[in-house]
């Protein structure tokens, strides 16, 4: 028998300080999919993050940063992080809504691409984000990657990098 799926009765909204606690608890109830945050770094990026609420309860929750490059001319890329639904509340849509929420927001700081590290590139396929060598990564590895104690090298961790390609300046000329 399928499990009855409840349609969405939430919104999306920016993160509020005192969201912490349950963003903390959202990003802790996945820990095979989402690296830890500790809750001072929540504390100092809250604003990175947007939030699904439903009910005064988060269900979900993503999450952004930049990475930054060794040379001032390589593309400027973002990267989607911190990004979580609670186990009871998956497959209801609440994180294809969050995604296409932050792509949206992304978009307006004009990155070249934005990049995804993930268990599930199908689903990532859909929005547009293709699969990318770790190695062609390499602010990614040295900066983030690096600090992960989950694996014992960043090049045999089993999450799938993919990037979104933005031809913004081919936007502007079809506008």
């Amino acid at each position: 028998m399928k499990k009855e799926v409840k349609p969405l009765s939430g919104t999306v909204r920016p993160a509020r300080m005192d969201d912490i606690p349950q963003i903390y608890q959202v990003i802790r109830e996945n820990p095979r999919q989402v690296l830890p945050r500790s809750y001072p770094d929540l504390l100092q990026n809250f604003d990175r993050f947007l939030v699904y609420e439903e009910k005064g309860r988060i269900k979900g929750v993503i999450s952004w940063q930049v990475l930054p490059n060794p040379e001032p001319n390589l593309d400027r890329t973002l990267e989607v992080v911190s990004f979580s639904v609670r186990r009871r509340s998956q497959g209801r849509g609440i994180g294809r809504l969050l995604l296409s929420k932050m792509l949206k927001k992304l978009e307006k700081y004009r990155p070249a691409k934005i990049l995804v590290l993930t268990f599930y590139p199908r689903f990532f396929r859909k929005f547009g984000f293709r699969k990318r060598s770790k190695k062609k990564l390499y602010s990614k590895i040295y900066i983030g990657c690096i600090k992960c104690t989950k694996y014992l090298s960043p090049l045999t961790c089993p999450e799938v990098a993919m990037v979104k390609e933005l031809n913004l300046k081919e936007k502007e000329k079809e506008e």
